[in-house]
């Protein structure tokens, strides 16, 4: 099957082509994963075929991908703290320390 390419680009100049443009990427990204099966691919078609997603799968979907943008928020901040602790021991010690101060009173008799 040859893929429409100068259709969807048409398509996507268009200004409410926003779902398209959305569905695009993340098939483009589906298609790159090795986890993305051709039994996912034929799950896909089906509900494209069906005009359709019955609620249940909708409400399954949304929670799993809760949990996927989670787990990508968890790593990013997993990944920002490996870099920013070490910069942050480096500033550390950097910085002069400040001499201790000793208040020292007399007793005027």
């Amino acid at each position: 099957m040859k893929l429409p390419t100068n259709e969807l680009l048409l398509a996507l100049r268009s200004p409410s082509s926003g779902w398209l443009a959305a569905m695009v990427c993340a098939l483009e990204e589906a298609v790159k994963d090795p986890d993305f099966s051709e039994h996912h691919r034929n799950l896909v078609r089906q509900l494209l075929d069906a005009n359709a997603v019955p609620e249940t799968v909708m409400a399954a979907a949304e929670d799993r991908l809760g949990r996927f943008e989670q787990a990508v928020a968890e790593t990013q901040n997993s990944l920002f703290d490996a870099m920013v602790e070490p910069l942050q021991s480096t500033v550390t010690a950097m910085q002069p320390s400040r001499p201790k101060l000793t208040l020292v009173g007399s007793v005027a008799a």
